[in-house]
């Protein structure tokens, strides 16, 4: 029978020959009571639409904040069955591989961190933890009295806890996996207080408890802590001086390697290019003798630091953008990892770092879009800069809405109109 409905008083299409309101009207009437409404919308499914595009979009730096933000909510609400680890297994494995890790612990804590965490998400984090884990996620996500930011941060976590259908895991891959063994990290060190727990955190065991916090806290940038606390004990200046060298040497001998990303934003670098050439052409020169290279080093040093104290902006902006991207869950963790020293770095010595941004960085800073590539070229292959020379890269950050970049070059501008420079021909 046809399923095009019929008028009342016409033929019905079985073809008994009787008019359909007395043949099958009352039956299709049935059927269509019968039929079941529509299913409801899923309650998350604007949140897990938000956790997609934010997985999907540019700004990566939104999924990085988004997990911090759940590793809080996963902090505040302790050890909840199918949001952790389980307990057993996770003490089982952090302790053999602590016993494993002991001489790593002492040459270097934060490597050998990473090969902890590392370990225990290839261990513990399997498909079936993986699928238990998206389900406690999601149904946390539906409790009563959650924000719009908390049920995003957990529906992020549930996409990102998603097995593929062939089964396929890399828990290595699965930033929601560092997010928990972070927490459960701490947990387990508060709990079981191991000496060299303390020691993967960059302290020494022996140290007061309000040393060890603010070391801990430095290690994540936060240097006021830090600062009021060699004020009240000088002694450990020492110390804290010999590690800022130390963590200085390595970022600088890592930006001498091709594969490191550079730390400088394409306008920062045109704005140091423009406010900074005549010592840094200076101190290029090669005929010099000894003690005018040393005047030259001098003058240099001071332009930077003039530089930075002129303009606060420039050091804000950059950590942060370094410690954004220390967080990048798009990155892997070596490059992780170097931008976090970065962001100390650059914190505690910033003359010395932007100077190794300049001078020993091997990286060009990478452009946001084929039309900024183009505009830098463009404006590189140029032999002398004005103000003028830099409008239309300036107007192209301003359609990219990118106030900030924007400003940059408008003070390089303002540079350039005063001190117009001369650059050498592309290639010499």
């Amino acid at each position: 029978m046809s399923r095009q409905k019929p008028g009342r008083n016409e033929p019905c299409p079985c073809g008994s020959g009787k008019k359909y309101k007395v043949c099958h009207a009352a039956e299709d009437r049935a059927r269509e009571a019968a039929t079941p409404p529509p299913p409801s919308r899923h309650p998350l499914a604007d949140d897990l639409q938000a956790a997609m595009e934010m997985l999907r979009g540019e700004d990566l730096s939104r999924v990085s904040s988004t997990l911090e933000h759940l590793g809080t909510l996963l902090t505040g609400w302790g050890p909840v069955p199918g949001l952790r680890f389980d307990a057993e297994r996770f003490h089982a494995h952090v302790s053999r591989q602590l016993d494993e890790l002991t001489e790593a612990v002492e040459r270097d804590p934060a490597q050998a961190r990473h090969m902890l965490r590392l370990s225990t998400v290839r261990e513990l984090g399997t498909r079936a933890f993986l699928e238990k884990l998206r389900a406690a996620l999601l149904a946390r996500a539906t409790t009563a009295g959650l924000s719009a930011e908390d049920r995003r941060a957990l529906c992020l976590g549930a996409l990102l806890a998603s097995t593929p259908k062939d089964g396929r895991v890399a828990a290595e891959d699965r930033p929601v996996l560092d997010v928990l063994f972070n927490v459960q990290w701490r947990e387990w060190g508060a709990q079981h207080g191991q000496k060299l727990a303390a020691g993967l955190e960059g302290q020494e065991a022996d140290l007061p408890e309000e040393a060890r916090e603010a070391l801990r806290k430095a290690s994540e940038g936060e240097m006021e802590a830090l600062v009021k606390y060699v004020e009240s004990d000088p002694g450990l200046a020492t110390r804290i001086a010999q590690e800022a060298r130390e963590r200085a040497t390595r970022v600088e001998a890592l930006m001498r390697q091709p594969n490191t990303p550079s730390l400088l934003a394409p306008e920062e670098q045109v704005w140091l290019t423009a406010v900074l050439w005549e010592p840094l052409s200076a101190l290029k020169s090669p005929d010099m003798d000894a003690k005018a290279r040393s005047a030259a080093v001098v003058t240099f040093l001071g332009a930077v630091r003039k530089a930075l104290d002129s303009d606060k902006d420039f050091l804000t902006h950059l950590l942060e953008r370094v410690r954004a991207r220390s967080k990048d869950a798009a990155l892997d963790d070596a490059t992780r990892a170097f931008f976090t020293e970065a962001a100390v770095a650059f914190e505690a010595e910033p003359v010395r770092m932007v100077l190794a941004a300049i001078l020993t960085s091997r990286a060009e800073p990478e452009a946001r879009s084929a039309e900024e590539q183009v505009v830098r070229a463009d404006l590189e292959a140029k032999t002398r800069w004005t103000a003028e020379d830099l409008e239309p890269y300036r107007a192209l950050l301003a359609s990219m809405n990118l106030p900030a970049a924007t400003e940059r070059i408008h003070r390089a501008q303002e540079w350039l109109r005063a001190h117009p420079i001369e650059l050498p021909p592309a290639g010499a």
